[in-house]
């Protein structure tokens, strides 16, 4: 028999704080089925232009009651507009969910689809450890190619806004973009710089994706070096090295080597995460859920034991007798170390 006081007596801690932890997740779940069934059905290819529920339900095989419902909730998540009695894609969903946008972010969703299935696979998970993989399967095409989704989706203008915002670009003439990848950054700044050759360096499994880009924007001032920034030549005399999102610009290290390749004036730009971006405990679950070689299990996403805390960072960087100019935030997870090399440069090592 139960108690007349569960009825009587406010419940300690009160519900409310369960009740919008389940609204939350229940939420979420909603919207990734809405979103995704929306996608691989390829709903949003037939909504290019207006069409009534009977006419999607019609083209997609779909019940027709069911069709207008799941076309009102596709409207309340901004992705179709509604008008009378029809549905066409909002600018949310012509610029990143249909084919015919510079901007699709079809590997992200893919990655996405990926990594919930990875969450359905918890029990199991839980039981018989991570799934293995090799490390080349983890960081090859798709994921350089979901990275530049999101660097043409507005990474690189946040960033490339930072640092003409600090820095007067227009006076490099050489440019090594660092563990460069998908190169966008390179492309940007040879954009903006009409008299800059930027040089993106990556290993040689990467750099046949950075020519992709190249192509697709014809950047021909910008060149690819493949090679492995620990073990190859790196180049010398660039009046700036940028580097984004990799262990250059983490691992105390490469440090010698980044100053080596810098002329004397020379700017450093490091764009890190900063330290608490990896800190949460479901971000540290999901990037344990795929071991690879050289992976360290329970380790936080995108980490090593070779990266080090920013302020420890930083003074590795003084120590090297460059002078650190500032740290700019970008965005909510990551910042921008600017370092310059002094024009009489002498070596602390």
């Amino acid at each position: 028999m139960k108690e007349l006081s569960n009825l009587l007596n406010p419940s300690f801690p009160r519900s409310q704080a369960f009740s919008t932890l389940i609204m939350k997740s229940s939420e979420g779940l909603k919207r990734y089925y809405l979103i995704m069934t929306a996608w691989e059905d390829k709903l949003f290819e037939y909504t290019v232009t207006a069409k009534t529920a009977q006419e999607i339900a019609q083209q997609l095989g779909y019940h027709e009651a069911m069709s207008q419902m799941f076309c009102d909730a596709l409207t309340e998540v901004g992705l179709l507009l509604k008008e009378e009695d029809k549905y066409s894609n909002s600018p949310l969903t012509r610029n990143y969910l249909t084919k015919s946008s510079s901007r699709y972010m079809r590997h992200t969703l893919e990655n996405l689809k990926k990594t919930a299935k990875r969450w359905s696979q918890l029990p199991t998970l839980l039981r018989q450890g991570p799934i293995i993989k090799e490390k080349s399967e983890v960081f090859g095409h798709d994921w350089i190619t979901r990275i530049a989704e999101g660097a043409e989706a507005g990474s690189v203008f946040n960033t490339i806004k930072v640092v003409t915002n600090y820095l007067n670009i227009q006076r490099w003439k050489r440019l090594l973009d660092i563990g460069g990848g998908h190169g966008l950054y390179s492309i940007a700044f040879a954009a903006l710089n009409p008299e800059l050759e930027a040089f993106v360096f990556d290993r040689p499994q990467i750099t046949p994706i950075t020519c992709k880009y190249i192509d697709e924007y014809d950047a021909q001032r910008v060149h690819v070096i493949s090679g492995d920034f620990y073990t190859d030549n790196i180049g010398e005399g660039y009046d700036a090295i940028f580097s984004s999102f990799n262990q250059s610009c983490s691992d105390p290290e490469l440090i010698p080597k980044l100053v080596n390749a810098l002329q004397p004036n020379g700017d450093l730009v490091l764009r890190r995460f900063k330290d608490n971006s990896r800190e949460s405990a479901l971000k540290v679950l999901d990037w344990n859920f795929v071991q690879f070689e050289g992976k360290k299990i329970g380790s936080k996403p995108h980490s090593s034991s070779k990266i080090i805390e920013r302020n420890e960072y930083v003074k590795n960087l003084e120590s090297s007798g460059l002078i650190v100019l500032d740290i700019v935030p970008v965005d909510e997870m990551s910042e921008i170390v600017f370092a310059r090399k002094p024009s009489t440069f002498r070596s602390t090592h």
